[in-house]
């Protein structure tokens, strides 16, 4: 799993979107590196990680290749942010490996039902071509899909060469977040602390208060002017509100 590294401290494990990388991270890291050892990961089959060997890849098949990730790296207990199908992974690391997650951020986490998944595949179908390989996106569908709210011709260019590069398994990631039972998991979730955040335009905004009932010591953050990957948008602001939360208490 290729991976980037910056700043010393307390482990903080950054989880990207699907069909991402670590390109969302960069603005991030460049702030909480000043108080944290980050390392934003690309998952198997996207960015520069390894293509996963076989086909059909579950979510906690991901978590276990992050966590042998994480213990050959000497990271045996951390702080956790995953966005979108990241923050699934982080809540698969949470309820899997407990001892290794000392605070959650979840970042536009999405809820889904398994018992939909069909539908609910069938309705992205034309997200790909017939190669199954995910077609570039537009500017008009970043903002329609609140990606982004105000999004920029460089992220734009960024989430296409991204998605090309994770080719095949931008579906197959879909496909097993779809098949994913989320709900069965969070009263798993040990975290000392959980922060679920969205941005004030993300349209998963409205799950939020499910993980935050069923997630103990969680906790709600909204970042304004942002969508689904606050990160790149606002990275001051977001940098300051996940530092807030992972700051000792005074």
């Amino acid at each position: 799993m290729h991976f980037v590294k910056q700043g010393s401290g307390i482990p903080l494990i950054m989880l990207h979107p699907n069909g991402s990388s670590t390109w969302v991270w960069q603005w991030v890291i460049e702030l909480l590196s000043h108080d944290y050892a980050c390392y934003a990961f690309d998952m198997l089959g996207h960015g520069e990680s390894a293509k996963p060997s076989r086909h059909n890849i579950s979510m906690p098949d991901h978590a276990q290749a992050l966590d042998d990730a994480c213990q050959q790296l000497d990271i045996h207990q951390g702080y956790f942010v995953g966005n979108s199908v990241g923050a699934s992974l982080a809540i698969e690391m949470a309820s899997s490996f407990p001892e290794r997650v000392d605070k959650l951020v979840l970042v536009g986490c999405p809820v889904w039902n398994p018992h939909n998944a069909s539908v609910r595949l069938e309705d992205t179908v034309g997200d790909s071509d017939e190669n199954h390989l995910p077609k570039p996106r537009t500017l008009e569908e970043l903002k329609q899909r609140t990606t982004f709210f105000n999004p920029k011709q460089e992220w734009l260019e960024a989430t296409n060469k991204s998605h090309a590069q994770a080719g095949v398994l931008v579906g197959e990631v879909r496909r097993a977040l779809a098949y994913y039972d989320i709900m069965a998991r969070l009263p798993l979730v040990k975290a000392r602390a959980t922060l679920v955040m969205n941005g004030e335009h993300d349209r998963r905004r409205v799950v939020g208060d499910m993980l935050l009932n069923n997630i103990r010591n969680s906790s709600k953050a909204i970042l304004p002017g942002t969508g689904h990957v606050p990160q790149v948008e606002d990275p001051e602001g977001f940098a300051d509100m996940v530092g807030a939360f992972l700051r000792p208490a005074s």
